[in-house]
């Protein structure tokens, strides 16, 4: 399945950075959005890829008008392992990037930029908890983003016979910087269940963020790339 898209975008936001708010940005664009999806189901994909990448130009609203150009890519691949033997089990990989282009004093805003983390990115982070640290102790959206993950994904059985459940082991890491040479993954290393329900997997995962030194509890429904 292949899908394509055109579309005009217009961003304004305001930043707070925990002791001043920001001045108000703003930026038109003009994107391209293409997916590649190459699953062998839609519900409860065992082997098959997705690929999918948006391409974007504008300009700043601000007092200067300043072009920038952003790029975005995901990628997701599930590998069967011993699909021969009695009891295969599958690796799902997945990666995701970005990049906003800009010169380095373009004010780009920060609907435009990027922050990672939560359910469906870094487990053992909260949702959008990755980003350029400020010393205020929060983050803030940075230019570059790179996300990676290693799913081992197993079938439970109950005498001799399949049955609706999974047992999985994961490793996620995900990088959020205004310069490349800043990059620095945070990991999150943890297991769970998933359940094959009529709507799609319910997963239940727990998660332990190597940074934060905590644990947190994921809950997602549904298969969708």
């Amino acid at each position: 399945m292949l899908d394509r898209s055109f579309f005009l975008q217009l961003d304004r936001a305001r930043e707070f950075d925990g002791q001043v708010t920001l001045p108000t940005e703003g930026s038109v664009t003009a994107n391209y959005a293409w997916t590649r999806r190459r699953f062998n189901d839609t519900l409860f994909p065992d082997r098959g890829y997705g690929l999918a990448v948006e391409l974007g130009a504008g300009y700043t609203l601000s007092q200067e008008r300043e072009p920038f150009g952003r790029v975005r890519a995901r990628w997701q691949n599930y590998l069967p392992l011993a699909a021969n033997s009695e009891r295969p089990s599958r690796l799902a990989l997945r990666l995701e990037g970005g990049a906003v282009l800009a010169r380095d004093n373009t004010p780009v805003p920060a609907t435009q930029r990027f922050l990672t983390g939560g359910d469906n990115a870094v487990r053992g982070y909260a949702l959008r908890d990755i980003g350029v640290p400020q010393a205020s102790g929060g983050v803030a959206p940075g230019r570059y983003l790179a996300v990676g993950s290693v799913e081992w994904q197993r079938p439970l059985w109950r005498n001799g016979e399949r049955t609706d459940w999974e047992s999985t082991l994961f490793i996620d890491a995900g990088a959020v910087a205004d310069a490349v040479r800043d990059l620095k993954a945070q990991v999150g290393v943890g297991t769970g269940l998933r359940y094959n329900s009529p709507v799609g997997p319910l997963q239940v995962d727990l998660a332990y963020g190597l940074e934060q030194r905590r644990w947190r509890l994921h809950l997602n429904v549904g298969f969708a790339f």
